[in-house]
C-alpha cells in the first residue's frame, strides 16, 4: 500500500468517526462519510469492502483510543488500587463528556443490541476483568464475588451516565463538563465504591459465621 493509499485510508477512517460522533451510528450512510472524507464511494468500497467492515474499524480505533490510558492505570503498579480505580473512571467519564456520539455507539450496541462478543463489549470486559484482577490482590482481605459485584454496580452507573447523560436532569454543577468536574465524579464513584464493601471483619459468605466464643451459631460449644 503507498503512502497515498494509507493517506486516503486514514482520511475515510476519521470521517466515519467524525460522522458517527456529530450524526450518530444509526444516520451514517457511505455517502456522508464519502462527502465528510472528501472522496467517492467506490474509494470507500476498496479500500473497506463495505460500509460494516468501515464502521467496526472505526469502533475498533475509537474504543482502543478511549480505553489505552485505563490499560495504562492498571497495568502501573506504583500505583494503589484506589488511585488506579479513580484514574479509570475519570477516563471512561471524561471520555463520554468529550466524545458522546462515539460513546453511545459503544454503548448501544451493548445496552440495546446484547452485542456481548462485539469489539467495544469485548474490550470493556477486558478493563473491567483486569481491574477486578487487582482489586482481588490487593483487597485480599474481601470476598472476590463482592469485589466484582461493587466494580459492576460503579461501573453500570458510569455507563448509564455515558450514554443518557440527560435522563435524571440533574443540576448543572453535577455535570460533567469540565476537568475538575469529571476528577470530582471520579472521586464520588470511586468512594461508592467503597462503600458498597462490608467492613472486613464481616465474614465471607463462603465462611460460616462465628459467635463471639468462636463457635458457628446453631451448635453446641466444645
Amino acid at each position: 500500500m503507498t503512502d497515498q493509499e494509507i493517506s486516503t485510508r486514514q482520511t475515510i477512517l476519521l470521517a466515519a468517526i467524525d460522522c458517527i460522533e456529530k450524526h450518530g451510528l444509526d444516520q451514517v450512510t457511505t455517502r456522508m462519510i464519502s462527502e465528510y472524507a472528501g472522496t467517492n464511494v467506490a474509494s470507500i468500497n476498496y479500500h473497506f469492502r463495505t460500509k460494516d467492515q468501515l464502521i467496526e474499524e472505526a469502533l475498533r480505533t475509537t474504543v482502543t483510543h478511549m480505553l489505552e490510558d485505563a490499560v495504562l492505570a492498571i497495568e502501573d503498579r506504583s500505583l494503589p488500587f484506589r488511585q488506579a480505580l479513580r484514574d479509570i473512571l475519570y477516563y471512561l467519564i471524561a471520555g463520554g463528556a468529550e466524545w458522546p456520539g462515539i460513546t453511545t455507539a459503544h454503548l448501544y450496541s451493548i445496552v440495546v443490541a446484547k452485542a456481548y462478543d462485539s469489539i467495544s463489549a469485548t474490550m470493556i470486559k477486558q478493563v473491567f476483568d483486569r481491574l477486578h484482577e487487582r482489586a482481588v490482590n490487593e483487597l485480599g482481605d474481601q470476598d472476590p464475588e463482592q469485589l466484582r459485584l461493587s466494580l459492576a454496580d460503579v461501573f453500570s452507573t458510569v455507563m448509564f451516565g455515558m450514554l443518557a447523560p440527560d435522563f435524571f436532569r440533574l443540576a448543572d454543577r453535577y455535570r460533567p463538563k469540565d476537568e475538575e468536574r469529571f476528577g470530582r465524579l471520579a472521586d464520588h464513584y470511586t468512594q461508592l465504591f467503597y462503600a458498597l464493601l462490608p467492613p472486613t471483619d464481616t465474614p465471607s459468605p463462603h465462611q460460616p459465621a462465628t459467635g463471639t466464643d468462636g463457635a458457628t451459631p446453631g451448635t453446641v460449644g466444645p
